[in-house]
């Protein structure tokens, strides 16, 4: 019976496995912060934390790689699922647990925003504290800042692939 509804439940696994974005984007806000805190206390160390910080990230990007990859697979099994209309009502039924479970993961995939929502307002308040106590390294902190928000926004984006190709599978008539 199990394995009657793997396909249709791949798409609800597949929404799941992106909400590792919480964690990736939270991390590296809470890194963003940390640099532009370093920044505005040391501006002569600048090119050294902006180098640590791109590592950080780099590596923190990791997880949030693995989970894409495992969602885009379980995206291609529940999309072989095919759904006639003429065969039986049984196969209408796992047709539309097809369809929710690729609607609810959708719904749990762009989830994995609320990480980077919350590490890029970290960031962005180390930001606004470190140019207050460092005005004339506005600019080296404003440049690190969106460095460590560009990394924030890549869990942003692979959710939203995500959730889009799974809302692709929910909508097939």
């Amino acid at each position: 019976m199990i394995l009657k509804y793997s396909k249709a439940l791949a798409g609800l696994g597949a929404g799941i496995s992106m909400l590792i974005g919480l964690g990736v984007g939270k991390g590296i806000g809470i890194a963003t912060a940390a640099a532009v805190e370093g920044a505005a206390r040391q501006p002569e160390a600048f090119d050294s934390i902006q180098e640590a910080l791109v590592m950080g990230n780099n590596y923190a990007l990791i997880p949030l790689l693995a989970a894409f990859i495992v969602s885009i697979y379980l995206i291609c099994i529940a999309k072989r699922s095919h759904c006639c209309k003429d065969i039986c009502e049984d196969i209408i039924i796992i047709c539309n647990i097809n369809r929710i479970s690729a609607a609810l993961g959708a719904g749990l995939a762009v989830l994995g925003g609320i990480g980077s929502a919350i590490g890029m307002g970290t960031a962005a308040a180390a930001a606004a504290e470190g140019i207050a106590r460092q005005p004339e390294a506005v600019d080296l902190i404003k440049e690190m800042l969106i460095l460590g928000n560009i990394y924030a926004l890549i869990s942003v984006i692979a959710s939203f692939i995500v959730a889009a190709c799974l809302l692709s599978i929910a909508k097939k008539e």
